[in-house]
């Protein structure tokens, strides 16, 4: 089986076992879990034909001094006129130590996919500390730093010059600031900047900003941009990228 079938069911599966495998109150101490499942889709018929789906979910481990685990994934997909607009998937997984205090140390693992850049697959893993420098029941801020460890295979085509897979150190920063704005909407923002190690002119920057709206107690609607930038993207594919979604997210 190869890498992308394999990250592709990876999603397909946590997805579902999130969505229908909550434990029990019998099982755990209540509300010591946050299960989170996204959906977003918009369409259109007529003068202009396109789809565009995306989904997702994600699992917190609440309530603990001592350590903080969250797993997520996403699936986006589009066409427009039965050409491909849109095919990435992602997979994450973190672990925080002591995620209450001001320093905190974390590990993580990424493993994505996207047609339209050209990635076959990429994954990413490292450790790092994180500092947080504001915290308040309204909000909070946070820098983080991390070495990790990066590899992607390229669907490069017939004739290319460029290596179709690599592998490299790169460090990476992280600036995140969160704050609640009314007594149902918050604002969040997360930019990561990712040189490789020996190299100033091969990074990557990743930015995700969120206004997100109560509608019930436990349904909210989001609304998502997200700005990507490879300085050495494939052949054929511009270096910036600009992703947008509004979705309807449950919290379980």
């Amino acid at each position: 089986m190869s890498r992308t079938s394999t990250l592709l069911l990876s999603v397909v599966g946590v997805s579902t076992v999130l969505a229908t495998a909550r434990p029990s109150a019998a099982q755990q101490a209540p509300d010591s879990w946050n299960v989170q499942l996204e959906l977003g889709f918009n369409g259109a018929m007529g003068n202009s034909k396109f789809t565009i789906l995306r989904t997702g979910a994600s699992a917190k481990h609440l309530h603990t001094d001592v350590a903080e685990f969250e797993i997520s994934t996403l699936v986006r997909y589009g066409s427009s006129d039965q050409k491909v607009i849109a095919n990435d998937q992602r997979l994450s997984l973190k672990l925080d130590l002591w995620p209450g205090d001001r320093w905190s140390p974390f590990v993580f693992v990424d493993a994505s996919r996207d047609v339209i850049r050209k990635l076959d697959f990429r994954s990413s893993g490292g450790a790092g500390a994180k500092y947080t420098f504001w915290s308040e029941e309204g909000g909070s801020a946070s820098l983080s730093g991390a070495v990790l460890w990066d590899y992607q295979d390229l669907h490069l085509d017939p004739g290319s010059t460029q290596a179709g897979t690599e592998s490299l150190a790169r460090w990476s920063w992280r600036a995140k600031v969160e704050k609640t704005i009314s007594e149902s909407t918050t604002v969040e923002n997360a930019t990561f900047y990712q040189p490789a190690w020996n190299r100033a002119s091969d990074f990557l920057v990743t930015t995700t900003t969120s206004v997100s709206t109560k509608v019930l107690e436990d349904v909210s609607l989001s609304l998502e941009h997200e700005y990507l930038h490879d300085s050495r993207p494939p052949p054929g594919v511009v270096p910036d990228d600009q992703k947008f979604s509004v979705l309807l997210k449950l919290t379980l």
